[in-house]
């Protein structure tokens, strides 16, 4: 599915998509160097483009995935099982049984077996129960956040322009009403309790009511809202030319927001008027959820198409978080720190998950991946989340995939929006 959330996609005929990188990339050359001869039917090239790119973007589970595909067309079935067995290993499941260029391989034990591993993915996995639901079915939830004073909850609605309170008995009400200040498709929010502040980012997009189809989206913004009182104080225009989206808060009051079309990430000092840009484009493709390190020194920010970077927020150094074979990094969305662990919710890889990364001391490194939520009933894209105490708390259904070509949304197969909360690792 592709929203406004995602970097674009570029469509590989009877291939797995891979994110689009900038014209000039070679990411992008190699993809249409093996789509031109995936067209052809000329599979020995397709192979070595294919080979090539799953060498320059190895974190990139859809381009193994081009590669099993390629080396079984030309014929060497032993090669594209061990691929696929990787993949498996990752807890990454495609539809094998759907794809003909596969069928080379299907009379093989071991491929079967491959296939048995990815079909039971789909099991449950993890221990996850409803915290509140809320009763308007089309919202288009995005964000969540928590305020430690007054036990409240807050969540965004993309589709109706609007932040929704959640006392904490449940009673659920329009914190800030549909449009009011502006607000545009409510996305990601974070709450700022010391200084009584709710942050939320805003855009038009192509989901909210009254967005007219065929008019450019519009230019993003975050805005500043009193949490006791939903008064807005202030709103901060994105940077020209960039978006924001995923945004959180560091101890000092600095807001960290994340631009996914650019890969941009830009902080607003306290007290300060206007963004700054503290990793420029080209650094990542697509930057989304962001958590702080204890200390505030670094900035983990996920990249939807690369993995998780490790940010010095005081100078935008960028490094990459390395981690075992068996941990699949990409397709993260929303983004957490609880401890030694970075929570993330990974709706970009099948199936969707929560997923714990266990640091280690330096902060460099992922030592150990351990799948917290995996195959709820509940699940319709679950996006972000926020820690409350020894729990974490997500949207479990945004919805996003039940919006039509044409921007209309198919109210028949939408359920009222839940948010899950499951325990922390330890």
């Amino acid at each position: 599915m592709v929203s406004w959330r995602r970097a674009a996609i570029v469509a590989v005929i009877g291939l797995a998509p891979i994110l689009a990188p900038a014209q000039d990339d070679p990411v992008r050359t190699l993809n249409e160097q093996a789509t031109s001869a995936y067209r052809a039917k000329d599979y020995g090239a397709f192979l070595k483009h294919s080979q090539a790119l799953a060498e320059l973007v190895p974190w990139s589970t859809r381009a193994r995935y081009n590669l099993a595909c390629a080396h079984a067309l030309i014929g060497e079935p032993a090669a594209a099982v061990r691929v696929l067995e990787r993949l498996a290993a990752q807890e990454v499941a495609f539809d094998l049984a759907g794809d003909d260029d596969l069928a080379s391989l299907r009379e093989r034990e071991d491929f079967a077996e491959v296939q048995r591993r990815m079909d039971a993915l789909s099991a449950p996995v993890g221990l996850a129960r409803p915290a509140f639901s809320i009763v308007q079915k089309d919202l288009i939830p995005e964000g969540v956040a928590h305020d430690p004073k007054s036990g409240a909850f807050f969540v965004t609605s993309v589709r109706h322009r609007k932040i929704v309170r959640v006392a904490p008995d449940g009673a659920a009400s329009d914190f800030v009403a549909e449009g009011r200040d502006g607000l545009q498709a409510a996305l990601a929010i974070a709450c700022d309790a010391p200084r009584r502040a709710l942050w939320v980012s805003s855009r038009a997009t192509a989901q909210m009511a009254g967005f007219k189809q065929g008019e450019p989206e519009g230019r993003a913004f975050v805005a500043e809202y009193d949490v006791d009182t939903g008064r807005q104080r202030r709103t901060v225009m994105a940077p020209e030319g960039g978006t924001v989206a995923d945004i959180t808060v560091a101890d000092d009051g600095t807001v960290y927001a994340a631009d996914p079309e650019s890969g941009r990430v830009y902080v607003l000092a306290p007290g300060a008027g206007a963004f700054r840009t503290l990793v420029e484009k080209g650094a990542m493709r697509s930057a989304q959820g962001m958590a702080l390190s204890s200390d505030g020194r670094t900035l983990y920010v996920a990249d939807y198409a690369r993995g998780v970077a490790r940010i010095g927020a005081a100078n935008g150094s960028l490094s990459w978080l390395t981690a075992p074979a068996d941990t699949a990094m990409t397709g993260i969305d929303g983004l957490v720190r609880a401890g030694a662990w970075l929570i993330g919710v990974q709706n970009g890889l099948n199936p969707h998950r929560v997923i714990g990364l266990r640091l280690d001391a330096a902060g460099q490194a992922v030592t150990e991946s351990r799948t917290l939520v995996r195959g709820h009933a509940a699940f319709d894209e679950p996006t972000l989340g926020v820690v409350v105490g020894e729990d974490f708390y997500f949207v479990a259904n945004s919805q996003y995939g039940h919006f039509r070509r044409d921007g209309s949304l198919d109210e028949t197969r939408l359920a009222g929006p839940i948010v899950l909360r499951t325990p922390l690792p330890q």
